[in-house]
């Protein structure tokens, strides 16, 4: 038996001489694998994504060995993710050894029969040299599926790592199963299967995605438009209704005719020295994975150096909420792709009193899709949230509790700071701050309308002139 030195060298040897060919391999996905449900806590994204290349080191090493092994510096190469901050890279191993989850495929009866465990049975770094070899297995209910798979679905790692949510990298997953099908549909399921799926979280009552109308504009949409935007599938959501109540969801999938468009932006790496210096800061790990997922490497490094400057003044008072800090310095739109994007936005919107006029509207959209949440909640939901706001925002004192006392929410002023108070519980920090992009969308839908309103008025004009001629 080979030493765990002789071990780790051979794997660093033949991990450097690998050619193109086997860099683009696809990844053969067993479909148990695709519709995974977390039964302890929720999977991120990026632990999903080291996953996957895991996966797909170990099938090449083949079902029969009991651990398998790879250079870390390979594990991150392939979803463009590298760092040499160990400790974090640990945190996605740890999770994913310890989060227990349900392997099924999202057509009944297909695959192996049901089963749980943890995504990995064990990990290990072991230093060698200057390197660092990861060494983990696969529990032994699940191994033979994983490696060896009879029925899966064939994917690339390099499109994956242009999703960067996990309900964009699971409904893409489960659509590559089915692109080549005849049919070319998913499995119909009910639309409450599909919640803890896409979202990578365990299912629980009190999740903001338990009205369908929510669960449709928050998540489904969203990674279908993603997934058609940057991946060689197009898919288009079908829903299947009884009376007027959506029950069940599937997908219509086919392979796009024409070769990918590279994106106007680069991809940049998933990079942990960045999140570990936004969790030294204060950030909570996802939270610091979304922003720099959402505003890039680059942008986020500058951000953070300036609330570390900032904290450095004696003259000035610490930073009390780190993350609420850095997000505000981001929408800023001074940094990384906010800031490219502000020369379109001005050519769009010329003027300061137009681009105020886009951010009312943008605050009327929003004021009225938690008003739409709130009315889509049953009255026990809905009072629990009056509750908690009485508890936790209304004022002690002065004309909102008042009036509160006197007519509830229903006041306007009341139902104002009611609104306001559940946007903040239930979206990210910063929901009411529009970024330039979303106020250049809104500036040229603002601009077609019109179009649309002058073209209207222009063929009116017409028919009148038409109507009036002897």
């Amino acid at each position: 038996m080979l030493d765990t030195h002789t071990e780790s060298k051979r794997v660093i040897d033949s991990s450097r001489k690998l050619n193109v060919v086997e860099q683009v391999m696809l990844l053969r996905k067993p479909v148990n694998t695709l519709a995974i449900v977390p039964k302890s806590e929720k999977i991120t994204v990026t632990a999903r994504k080291i996953y996957n290349v895991m996966l797909q080191y170990a099938q090449k090493q083949g079902v029969e060995k009991d651990c398998y092994r790879a250079r870390l510096a390979d594990i991150a190469t392939g979803i463009d993710f590298r760092s040499n901050n160990t400790e974090l890279i640990k945190k996605y191993f740890r999770q994913m050894a310890t989060t227990g989850v349900e392997w099924q495929s999202p057509t009944l009866g297909e695959g192996a029969h049901w089963s749980i465990s943890a995504l990995i049975a064990h990990a290990e770094l072991i230093q060698h040299g200057n390197e660092l070899v990861l060494e983990w297995s696969y529990a032994p209910n699940i191994k033979q599926e994983l490696l060896d798979p009879q029925r899966f679905a064939k994917m690339s790692l390099q499109v994956l790592a242009t999703l960067n949510t996990m309900a964009s990298v699971v409904l893409y997953e489960i659509c590559c199963r089915y692109a080549d099908n005849p049919s070319g549909l998913t499995a119909r399921q009910p639309w409450a299967w599909w919640r803890p799926v896409l979202t990578g979280a365990p299912d629980s009552a009190t999740s903001a995605y338990q009205e369908y109308k929510i669960f449709n504009r928050d998540v489904v949409k969203k990674a279908v438009k993603k997934v058609n935007e940057v991946t060689d599938l197009e898919i288009d959501l079908i829903e299947h209704k009884m009376g007027r109540s959506v029950q069940d969801l599937q997908f219509k999938v086919k392979r796009k005719l024409t070769q990918l468009v590279r994106p106007d932006r680069q991809i940049e790496p998933v990079d942990l020295k960045t999140i570990g210096m936004a969790i030294k800061a204060g950030l909570p790990q996802e939270r610091a994975e979304r922003l720099l997922l959402k505003y890039g490497a680059r942008a986020l490094d500058d951000a953070l150096a300036v609330m570390n400057e900032r904290q450095l003044r004696p003259n000035m008072e610490p930073v009390r909420i780190p993350e609420k800090y850095v997000v505000t310095i981001l929408q800023s739109g001074q940094f990384g792709m906010e800031k490219s994007s502000s020369s379109v936005a001005n050519m769009v919107y010329d003027t300061k009193a137009e681009r105020m006029k886009l951010i009312e509207r943008f605050m009327t959209q929003k004021r009225a899709e938690l008003y739409a949440m709130f009315q889509e909640m049953s009255v026990d939901d809905q009072q629990k949230w009056i509750v908690k706001f009485e508890e936790e925002a209304l004022p002690s004192s002065g004309v909102i509790r008042k009036t509160y006392q006197s007519k509830g929410i229903a006041s306007p002023i009341v139902r104002h700071t009611f609104f306001k108070y559940l946007g903040n519980s239930v979206w990210e920090d910063g929901w009411e701050k529009p970024t330039d992009f979303e106020l250049l969308d809104l500036a040229i839908l603002s601009k077609n309308e019109q179009q649309e309103v002058d073209l209207r008025q222009t063929k009116k004009v017409r028919i009148d002139i038409g109507m009036t001629k002897p």
